[in-house]
């Protein structure tokens, strides 16, 4: 005859628990089992050390429930059967401070109950595709180890499981409190049908695991995409699928477009979307998204890795850096990788070699479909590159294996014309025989066309790659050669072209060119400590070269490094057939104050083009003293005859207009009439 007794009674036997554990009846006397290993050490070091975040209970529990479901599906199709009523069912209650999870899959019976639950790290789902499922895809079930029920110590004094399986038309009460045993009985009117339910009784301290808002939060962060619906206290939460799963055929614009929302929690549309699957060399799902706005603004914001790393639909870790190139942080997506290999807990991986195979992988992919993109639609992309070219030039200076592939995304113009071109074509366009990359640091197109370092290149076939952006040079310097071709800046005295005719059609004198460029030395000192005669200079009085590159040298600047330091040990090039060269030489023989102040306003000038001048005031102070001699001093006027020719034009009685002397746009003195 059957009996009635309180569950706690044989609950005692194994530790005296909380009265709050005292709710439900059942029948047949409780029996009481030892698990089969050193459970009590083993579930100390679980609560204690295997998982680090106490959310992962629930993330356990909600993937067993789905491979409990999973096997019912499989075992209603062998059999020919709908598989309805598949769901999970999630129940709060606050008063008794438990969360249940329940679902409708293939249940256990009491020898399976004590078989799987009573042997930690014995898995059931991986013993159920050795025996019932073996033409069942691995890649729906996601339990491994048989260790993520026990999960639900973390956060429990006392766990129940009632199930009920097909194979039996009893269902069982398994309990326990992981001291070391467990008991088992049979109990009535728990399922109308097949299922499991797992009643945790919660610690104290972790009470916000019964209210509703935590536990979605939890489900959203890592088991938003199980199959099958889950409920929270009778409203469905898991709305979003899992497209990366799904082919490519049955998606349309508006799939792609909503999952991108759901990602990135914006209505900003993405450009371009990489929908990826592959079974070699390992098994990966992927849907990757290229924004089309970024969020990294002048240093104040930067890209958090927003990519996801999942295996079966399960998150293992969001804003996986390990996942994608660092130059890449801007990509948006999820990627699954069945054949990850997980620790234990599940929350990690355990081959970094493989984790780097796999990164390896996918940053390929998307450097590729982005140059795939480009060729599809030059127009397009080119939008997508001035937002995020920095990054682009980030990764080619980075060096890494996918620098050749990343070359291909660049784009620059050049002095022959506006159009936006790669690296690929520009050499395409050198004449033959041509070994070299010409290109040139600039502020503006406009300021680079007119700039002294290019005026041996008019009239050129060659083409001149024109940069606006520090790190083009720094791109340049870490590519080196393309194509067995050395990139090389103007700026640099490596570009100076040596077969300028040096016959001298102005009347410096030769033998005055030593001593004229050791005065500009010692005058200019410790800025310039070379001075030589340029080779490639046409109108232009002087330019500044040195090594080290001015685009370099403000990068230092910008670094904290002394500026003293950096305007040191340059070299200037002059042009002696110019004339501003031609009078200061006169100059400093009559006048070296004045030549002085034309020399160091000459050096000014040179650093102003290439962007180093830092000494602003000097420059100010110094243009005030040139205009002011230039005013009073009537030698100058002298020189060039114009007193004479003033007197003259005033002494004629019959100009009733008077004259005065004015300086031209050229800074000469000029004879022109008042008006009156």
């Amino acid at each position: 005859m059957r009996r009635l007794i309180f569950r706690v009674a044989a609950i005692q036997a194994i530790k005296p628990l909380r009265p709050q554990f005292v709710y439900r009846f059942c029948t047949i006397k409780q029996e009481r089992y030892e698990f089969k290993t050193e459970t009590k050490k083993i579930l100390d070091i679980m609560a204690r050390s295997l998982y680090t975040d106490k959310d992962v209970f629930l993330r356990e529990l909600l993937s067993n429930a789905s491979d409990a479901l999973e096997k019912q599906r499989f075992i209603s199709q062998l059999k020919g059967q709908e598989s309805a009523d598949l769901f999970i069912k999630v129940d709060l209650d606050e008063q008794k401070r438990t969360i249940t999870i329940e679902d409708t899959g293939v249940g256990m019976t009491k020898e399976e109950m004590i078989d799987n639950l009573g042997t930690i790290a014995k898995s059931g789902s991986k013993q159920f595709l050795e025996e019932d499922g073996k033409d069942m895809s691995k890649e729906k079930i996601i339990g491994q180890f048989g260790v993520g029920f026990y999960s639900s110590f973390v956060v429990g004094d006392s766990v129940e499981v009632i199930s009920k399986s097909e194979k039996s038309g009893k269902t069982h009460q398994w309990i326990s409190d992981g001291s070391g045993s467990f008991t088992i009985s049979e109990v009535d009117n728990a399922f109308q049908g097949r299922g499991t339910k797992i009643i945790v009784h919660l610690k104290p301290e972790v009470s916000e695991y019964v209210q509703a808002k935590h536990v979605k939060d939890v489900v959203n962060k890592y088991s938003n995409f199980i199959s099958f619906p889950i409920q929270i206290n009778g409203e469905q939460q898991n709305l979003v699928q899992a497209i990366w799963t799904r082919s490519k055929q049955e998606l349309t614009r508006n799939d792609y477009e909503a999952f991108f929302e759901y990602l990135t929690n914006s209505k900003v549309t993405y450009k371009y979307v990489l929908h990826y699957s592959t079974d070699a060399p390992l098994a990966i799902k992927a849907l990757i998204y290229v924004p089309s706005q970024h969020n990294e603004r002048l240093g104040v914001a930067f890209e958090d890795h927003d990519i996801h790393l999942y295996c079966k639909k399960i998150l293992i870790k969001k804003n996986c850096r390990e996942l994608i190139a660092n130059y890449l942080r801007f990509i948006k997506g999820v990627v699954d990788c069945e054949d990850l290999p997980l620790n234990i807990s599940r929350e990690g991986y355990q081959d970094s070699q493989m984790i780097g195979k796999l990164k390896n992988i996918i940053t390929s992919k998307i450097i590729r479909h982005i140059e795939e993109e480009s060729r599809k639609d030059p127009e397009q992309y080119l939008k997508w590159y001035g937002e995020f070219q920095n990054f682009v030039k980030e990764g080619v200076a980075s060096q890494d294996e996918h620098q050749q592939n990343l070359i291909k995304l660049l784009r620059y113009q050049t002095n022959k014309s506006e159009k936006f071109i790669t690296l690929e074509e520009y050499i395409q366009q050198l004449p033959a025989g041509e070994s070299k990359i010409y290109f040139l640091l600039s502020t503006s197109r406009q300021s680079a066309l007119t700039s002294p370092y290019l005026e041996s290149f008019q009239g050129s076939q060659t083409p001149v790659i024109l940069i606006h952006n520090h790190a083009d040079e720094l791109v340049f310097k870490q590519i080196n050669t393309l194509e067995n071709k050395q990139f090389v800046n103007l700026e640099s005295e490596s570009s100076i072209d040596s077969n300028k005719n040096e016959t001298q059609t102005n009347a410096f004198p030769k033998e005055d060119v030593t001593s004229f460029s050791l005065w500009l030395k010692n005058e200019l000192a410790p800025t310039i400590s070379i001075v030589q005669v340029s080779k490639r200079l046409r109108t232009s009085p002087a330019v500044v070269s040195s090594q080290l590159s001015s685009g370099m040298r403000q990068v230092m600047s910008a670094m904290g490094q002394q500026n003293d330091e950096l305007q040191k040990n340059m070299t200037l090039e002059i042009n002696l057939e110019h004339d501003i060269l031609v009078n200061l030489n006169k100059f400093r023989k009559t006048n070296s104050q004045v030549a002085t102040l034309c020399a160091k306003q000459l050096l000014d000038n040179c650093l102003i083009q290439v962007g180093l001048l830092q000494d602003h005031k000097s420059l100010v102070d110094r243009s005030n003293k040139i205009m002011q001699i230039l005013l009073d001093n009537d030698i100058i006027i002298r020189e060039k005859g114009y007193r004479e020719k003033v007197q003259q034009q005033q002494s004629h009685k019959d100009d009733a207009e008077e004259t005065e002397v004015v300086i031209d746009q050229d800074g000469n003195p000029k004879v022109v009439r008042k008006h009156k």
